[in-house]
């Protein structure tokens, strides 16, 4: 058996996130602090740090298209549900397509066609009115309800178990048995109370709702800095890096993360 530390897969919490946030925007003078200052200080003279009272959006543009950073500091799992929001009411105002990657302290959308929304457009993107429609326009809500439903329906005493000494049920079979009343119960009794189980530990475990609610809640009660840095930031190079992990190449991600990092601190003299 080899211990291996799980602990950098937790998310950050709101909480910690508020902390984390208040940290890189005031002085402090602790060992940590002191290491990173020529990266904080590369990250001021580029663009300027989030803080407490603002919402930093960068919007940087590269020979391979646009990159709008955000920085929530709300925790991946809040980030991936902020970052299908943000592309779904994106792709509302102008016909576009959009990825994004996400990390605990931010998110990256990158669109085909270029977005350009002003400080004003950007905190009205952040608007709590519609969030559950929104969600489940934005993702395929059904389907990860569908998938949830298997574990409701054993508790619920709605699949058969394997009996003593019979052939034991594989889990596509306990899928398809699972997918079959899912679709029964939707069609012919779409209010029934397992359906809704379903869909609230999706939204509850999977898309974190409550999390993203006190999210937006917090962002209404920011002001958007919107900036629009010259190349990527300290703070938005993570999650371009992160990006990269999604697109084919015969390189790997080492290698062109590092060449990214090197061209970076030859440009700022790092």
């Amino acid at each position: 058996v080899v211990p291996r530390w799980q602990g950098g897969q937790l998310p950050l919490s709101l909480a910690l996130g508020r902390e984390l946030e208040a940290v890189l925007s005031g002085a402090d003078n602790s060992a940590e602090a002191r290491w990173l200052a020529p990266l904080l200080g590369l990250q001021d003279a580029l663009s300027e740090r989030p803080g407490p009272s603002r919402l930093l959006v960068e919007d940087v543009r590269r020979r391979e298209g646009q990159f709008l950073f955000v920085y929530p500091f709300a925790g991946r799992h809040v980030h991936e549900a902020l970052a299908a929001l943000l592309s779904l009411r994106c792709t509302r105002l102008q016909r576009n397509s959009i990825g994004y990657a996400v990390n605990d302290h931010g998110l990256v959308l990158a669109p085909a066609e270029h977005i350009e929304r002003d400080a004003a457009a950007w905190q009205a993107l952040f608007d709590p009115a519609d969030l559950l429609d929104d969600l489940r326009a934005a993702v395929n809500l059904g389907e990860l309800a569908r998938r949830q439903f298997r574990g409701i329906a054993r508790v619920a005493g709605l699949l058969v178990p394997s009996l003593p000494g019979g052939m034991p049920r594989s889990l596509r079979q306990l899928q398809a048995s699972a997918g079959l009343l899912y679709d029964v119960l939707r069609e012919h009794d779409p209010g029934h109370l397992l359906l809704a189980q379903a869909e609230q530990e999706v939204l509850t475990d999977a898309l974190d709702l409550p999390g993203l609610q006190q999210a937006l809640q917090h962002i209404a009660t920011q002001s958007v800095s919107l900036q629009r840095p010259p190349t990527l930031t300290p703070l938005g190079f993570p999650l371009w890096a992160e990006r990269l992990r999604g697109q084919f190449s015969n390189e790997d991600w080492r290698t062109r993360v590092q060449r990214a990092a090197q061209q970076l601190e030859r440009r700022h003299g790092h």
